[in-house]
C-alpha cells in the first residue's frame, strides 16, 4: 500500500483507522464489545443500523431516539462493562464496504454536518484517542498489517493487538535475518503473512472463555493475565505469541509445535529465492 496522505498527520506516522475501500477499524468505538463476534452477526447488525439510520431525520432528537431504539433492539449488555459500545457504528459503502461512523460529516445523508458530538465520546474522540498500536507498534509492522489484511472484520480484530503483531512479525524476521518491508512484498508473501496474522481469529488452542477482542483506548491497560506459567521454549517471541492468543496450558506443547511449523512455512515463502 502506498503512503497515505493521513500518514503525515497522525502519531506514529502510519494511519490505521480507515485505510481502504474495505479496510477500517471500529475497535475503539466498541464495535467488538459484543457477545457474538461472528462475521455474519456483526455485518447483519451493521447493515441494519445503516439502513435504518438512512431514514432518520437529521435532528438531535431523532438521532438520539435512533440510539435508544438500537439499544433496545440490540441490548445494552457488553462483555467488557466499562467500555462503551457505540450504536452509531455502521457501514460505509462507497466502492467497497467497511465500518465507519454514521455521524461523520462525510457519511451518507449528513450533508457535511458533523453529528459526532451526540455520541458517547463526542466529536473529539477521533482526534485525541488512539489504540496503542499507533504508539507501540513499529511502523514497518503497521504497514504490513495495513497491507496484507483484506477487510474490516479481520483488520479491526487484529490491528489493535500490538503485542501479538510485534511478536508474530518479529518471529518471522528472526528466522529470515532481515526486516520486512511491505512495499516490496509479492502477493504470495502477503498471503503467507496474512495467514499468520489470522491466527488471532481461529487459533484452535484458545481459551474461548476469554474475550476475543480487547477493546480499548490508549489509556487502558490491556495486558492479558497469564495462562502459561512457564515458557514452553527458550524463545520469548513464541511464548509471547502463545500468550497473546490465550493459549490453554494443557495445549501448550501442541500449540508450540503448530506455531513453529507455520512460522517456518512463512519464512520459506519470504526467503530470497
Amino acid at each position: 500500500m502506498p503512503t497515505l496522505p493521513e500518514d503525515k498527520l497522525v502519531r506514529g506516522q502510519v494511519y490505521l483507522c480507515q485505510t481502504g475501500p474495505c479496510v477500517s477499524c471500529g475497535s475503539c468505538c466498541g464495535l467488538y464489545n459484543m457477545a457474538d463476534l461472528s462475521r455474519e452477526h456483526l455485518r447483519a447488525i451493521l447493515a441494519e443500523r445503516t439502513n435504518t439510520f438512512a431514514g432518520v431525520p437529521r435532528t438531535i432528537d431523532d438521532i438520539l431516539a435512533f440510539e435508544q431504539e438500537r439499544m433496545r433492539v440490540e441490548g445494552a449488555d457488553a462483555p467488557i462493562a466499562d467500555f462503551h459500545h457505540c450504536f452509531f457504528v455502521g457501514l460505509i459503502q462507497d466502492g467497497g464496504e467497511r465500518v465507519g461512523c454514521l455521524l461523520h460529516p462525510l457519511a451518507s445523508g449528513n450533508g457535511g454536518i458533523d453529528w459526532r458530538g451526540l455520541s458517547f465520546y463526542g466529536g473529539a474522540a477521533c482526534k485525541h484517542f488512539f489504540c496503542p498500536s499507533y504508539d507501540q507498534l513499529a511502523a514497518r509492522f503497521k504497514r504490513i498489517a495495513r497491507e496484507v489484511l483484506e477487510d474490516w472484520y479481520e483488520y479491526g480484530l487484529i490491528i489493535p493487538e500490538h503485542r501479538f503483531l510485534e511478536a508474530a512479525l518479529g518471529a518471522v524476521e528472526s528466522r529470515l535475518g532481515f526486516s520486512l518491508d511491505a512495499a516490496t512484498m509479492t502477493p504470495e508473501e502477503k498471503t503467507a503473512l496474512a495467514e499468520l496474522l489470522r491466527l488471532k481469529l481461529h487459533w484452535p488452542f484458545r481459551d474461548t472463555k476469554r474475550a476475543l477482542a480487547w477493546n480499548f483506548f490508549s489509556t487502558r491497560d490491556t495486558k492479558r493475565t497469564a495462562l502459561l506459567e512457564n515458557k514452553p521454549a527458550d524463545d520469548p517471541q513464541i511464548h509471547q505469541i502463545l500468550h497473546e492468543l490465550d493459549t490453554l496450558p494443557e495445549h501448550a506443547q501442541a500449540a508450540e509445535k503448530l506455531l513453529h511449523e507455520l512460522l517456518s512455512r512463512v519464512a520459506r515463502t519470504l526467503s530470497p529465492k
